[in-house]
């Protein structure tokens, strides 16, 4: 598992165009998408830019966070570990 950090506005989706929505929560949502045999979660956090000021740069500069997983049994696995409370689609 690898993750990647990115600053608000990031545009994951030209990255990920079959990227599908599979959850949210106050302040974000979540994608799930595949490329080149590998599984990603996106998590955007981007409604939460809108309560931070530039004192807050260091947070604006994560709010899009990319998880690669080498299959998609990772991912789910991921995802039943950090967020079994929640219903996914």
């Amino acid at each position: 598992m690898k993750i990647y950090k990115h600053k608000f506005g990031f545009n994951y989706r030209e990255l990920f165009p079959d990227s599908k929505m599979i959850g949210g929560f106050e302040g974000g949502v979540v994608y799930k998408a595949s490329k080149e045999g590998k599984s990603y979660l996106i998590i955007d956090e981007g409604t939460l830019a809108d309560f931070l000021d530039e004192d807050d740069q260091d947070v604006l500069d994560q709010l899009i966070k990319i998880i690669e997983f080498e299959n998609e049994d990772e991912l789910n696995n991921y995802l039943g570990e950090q967020y079994g409370k929640f219903i996914f689609k």
